[in-house]
């Protein structure tokens, strides 16, 4: 599963991701600004699915997919565990328009 982390993601859960071999850029590193339609598009045209704490991305009728850290101070071991085990259990066809919280039972 691909993965575009909101500016909002922290950089440790970002880099454990990568190092976990998960494809992740950040939305600071491909230049997106923080307009959130500009972020849905680029998930969309990149099939990426979108990690963010922001909820604004519910409002959306149709988006590739979000997983939503509700909390900044979750682990970010916690987080590259739950983002294994919902690869695991969903192809990126799945996870569109889906709103998975996480870590929340995934860990």
């Amino acid at each position: 599963m691909k993965l575009l982390a909101d500016e909002n993601i922290k950089t440790s859960i970002t880099n454990l991701l990568a190092q976990e071999g998960h494809p992740v850029v950040r939305v600071q590193d491909v230049e997106l600004g923080i307009e959130d339609g500009k972020i849905v598009d680029y998930c969309r045209a990149e099939r990426r699915v979108l990690l963010t704490n922001d909820d604004d991305f519910f409002d959306f009728d149709s988006h590739p997919g979000v997983l939503f850290l509700a909390h900044q101070t979750t682990p970010a071991r916690d987080v590259a565990n739950a983002v294994r085990h919902i690869e695991r259990q969903f192809s990126t066809e799945e996870l569109a328009d889906a709103v998975l919280h996480v870590p929340d039972g995934w860990v």
